[in-house]
């Protein structure tokens, strides 16, 4: 702009000027490499005038031609990144729908163009994966990580990855990675329970709990039943290893409210019966049930081995003196009955279970005890029962 005015102030000049200087016009000789050129000082004026704005539409022309590429580079790089966005945008419908091959084809095609190419990458990685590429899904994954080398989604979506194709130690030793960083957050932490579990790796699973139940992954309901599978399933572990012994060791290492629940004397006598400790497994048994009478345990009582079960005969009896109503010791007292040959006072019991609660074991237990009382009347009407029992409800 401030070209053109002094251009313009320029010429106004040369016509004001040249008028009064037509009657003096002055000399001027140049002279270069045997060379000379004459004019008068108005026509040099005025040639400089010229050649100015010559220059100066030149510098327009050439502006104007810049800004002219620039806005058809503008607009082709515009529909590129449009047309990627269309084709990240299939792409990703097409992982939906599992069309992996057309999905994979869409997000890297557009990967150059796209806004965020990680997303395609991260697509492209799970499209491989469902074509069951694994090494093509690593590529991808490291397309991603060199993209944008801190992203989360990418750590996530490699753990995931991992796991859907049970890959488990290696899903962990991502999350692992980047726990430090987010320790908190609820898809790491799930991904590395559900991990955990898949391996049966009890003792981590018990320590991230807590995260778990505050990052909402679990209930505290369901971080109950976590933590007593995580139990159990290292006293498993422990009795295959070291037997009875180590098992024993384990429980009385336990504290005192943990080994209160049922759920785990439950597992914890169990296993000592597995491994031939059916004594040490009862005196736990007996001693928890004097402080519950939990049915699931009292259950238990008639499955173990016991060289001589008159004492556990004398503990149910004492239990029914306080809670004459509990089915479960009607039953387990009937089948220690049952054994001891004392029919009569087995089908006692197992009748009043029956009354109690209905069940089909403790009606095959009375129908054995008829059989061997002589009364095949009452034992095929007790079978009678069972069977209406066991089927299905007509409507």
């Amino acid at each position: 702009m401030i070209r053109l005015l002094l251009l313009v102030a320029a010429l106004i000049a040369g016509i004001v000027a040249g008028p009064m200087l037509a009657g003096n016009q002055g000399y001027v000789l140049i002279s270069a490499a045997n060379q000379t050129l004459e004019m008068s000082l108005t026509t040099l004026i005025l040639l400089i005038i010229v050649l100015f704005g010559v220059f100066f539409l030149l510098e327009t022309l050439l502006k104007w031609l810049l800004s002219l590429s620039s806005t058809t580079r503008g607009w082709f790089s515009g529909r590129k990144a449009r047309k990627a966005r269309a084709q990240t945008s299939l792409g990703l419908l097409r992982v939906i729908e599992g069309d992996w091959k057309q999905a994979e084809k869409l997000v890297v095609k557009s990967a150059k163009h796209s806004d965020s190419p990680v997303l395609n990458y991260l697509a492209a990685a799970e499209a491989a994966q469902g074509m069951g590429n694994a090494s093509q899904r690593d590529e991808y994954l490291k397309l991603a990580a060199d993209t944008d080398g801190q992203s989360l989604a990418v750590a996530l979506t490699r753990a995931k990855l991992q796991y859907q194709q049970q890959q488990y130690e290696q899903a962990i030793a991502t999350l692992q990675g980047i726990k430090q960083d987010h320790s908190r957050n609820p898809v790491l932490l799930g991904l590395l329970k559900d991990s955990y579990l898949k391996l049966e790796d009890w003792k981590p699973l018990l320590a991230i709990l807590p995260q778990l139940e505050k990052a909402g992954v679990v209930t505290a309901e369901e971080s109950a039943e976590l933590a007593i599978k995580a139990e159990c399933g290292i006293m498993q572990h422990l009795a295959k290893q070291h037997g009875s012994e180590g098992l024993m060791g384990h429980w009385n290492s336990l504290g005192r409210k943990t080994k209160q629940q049922p759920a785990l004397i439950a597992c914890f006598v169990k296993l000592m019966s597995e491994h031939n400790a059916d004594s040490e497994a009862y005196t736990v048994l007996r001693d928890a049930i004097k402080k519950s009478n939990d049915e699931s345990l009292i259950a238990l009582v008639p499955q173990l081995k016991l060289a001589d079960s008159h004492p556990a005969i004398v503990k149910l009896q004492d239990l029914l003196r306080y809670d004459s109503s509990n089915p479960s010791t009607h039953s387990a007292l009937g089948q220690l009955l049952m054994r001891e040959g004392k029919f009569d006072e087995a089908k006692a019991h197992f009748e009043k279970a029956i009354a109690l609660r209905p069940d089909v074991s403790d009606y095959s237990y009375l129908v054995e005890v008829l059989d061997q009382l002589k009364d095949p009347k009452g034992a095929a009407e007790a079978s009678r029962q069972a069977l209406t029992l066991a089927l299905p409800a007509r409507s």
